[in-house]
């Protein structure tokens, strides 16, 4: 299973084969709802088989969205391993080798980012579910995936948050579907103009104190929920990687 992805993913990191493809496609004149279409019907797919074209058409569904589990984490550390080996080997090959020529992530997997359209709408039973990666660039670096709504691209630390919660704990997992939420982030947005709105003004209500205990509680719920679904600090894309957090964290010790 292993390999078999890997062979895929090193055929479509480079930029000209994925140009062609886009470029056949504006051949074709296709919308990209009609492509998308076309590449997720398996009739289709199977009469384009033996055809040139077929070797261009990226897997869709369960060939490329799949779940974490115990053996993905097996497979991921024996690649870390095989990496961290390799890597003294590699320093001293590449001594002279331009930054520029370094293996990096795909500009159109990032974090943030939505899913590019030519691997298809993932099945609804795969959405807020860590799946393994799709980046080769992190498929050794101990990291997953979440696709939220609108097959937003969520990513995440593989080792267990806080050391307690790995990814497969139901604590952690519920923290993670609450925190990639859109209702979370925009009721979090709501509670920080409202809490704004309460500092500028100049005779607050009597009840303002308490209103101040509500939100310095919300603020510590939003800290705990990200750090429980990120981890907290020590590998990638953990909660105080991000420089935005150590503002929540003080907003939270202030308010304490």
């Amino acid at each position: 299973m292993g390999s078999r992805k890997m062979s895929f993913f090193e055929t479509w990191r480079s930029k000209t084969e994925r140009g062609e493809l886009l470029q056949r496609a504006n051949q074709l004149r296709l919308l990209p709802s009609q492509l998308e279409q076309l590449l997720g019907d398996s009739g289709v797919r199977a009469e384009l088989q033996n055809t040139r074209i077929a070797s261009l058409l990226p897997p869709v569904g369960t060939e490329v969205f799949r779940r974490l589990t115990s053996a993905s984490l097996e497979e991921i550390q024996q690649r870390h391993e095989a990496e961290e080996k390799e890597r003294p080997k590699k320093k001293k090959k590449n001594e002279k080798v331009a930054k520029s020529d370094l293996p990096k992530p795909a500009s159109d997997l990032e974090a943030g980012k939505q899913l590019p359209f030519f691997y298809g709408d993932p099945p609804p039973e795969l959405l807020n579910t860590p799946l393994e990666e799709l980046d080769p660039y992190y498929q050794s670096k101990k990291t997953f995936i979440v696709l939220g709504k609108g097959n937003i691209i969520h990513r995440f630390n593989a080792e267990s948050a806080c050391y307690l919660l790995s990814p497969f704990n139901l604590l952690r997992t519920a923290a993670i579907k609450i925190h990639i939420h859109l209702l979370f982030r925009l009721f979090i947005l709501v509670t920080v103009l409202t809490n704004c709105v309460f500092m500028t003004m100049s005779n607050p209500p009597e009840w303002r104190e308490t209103a101040e205990h509500v939100f310095t509680a919300i603020y510590t719920l939003e800290v705990l929920i990200k750090m429980m679904s990120r981890g907290l600090c020590f590998r990638s894309f953990t909660f105080l990687r991000d420089p935005w957090n150590w503002l929540d964290i003080l907003v939270v010790l202030t308010g304490i």
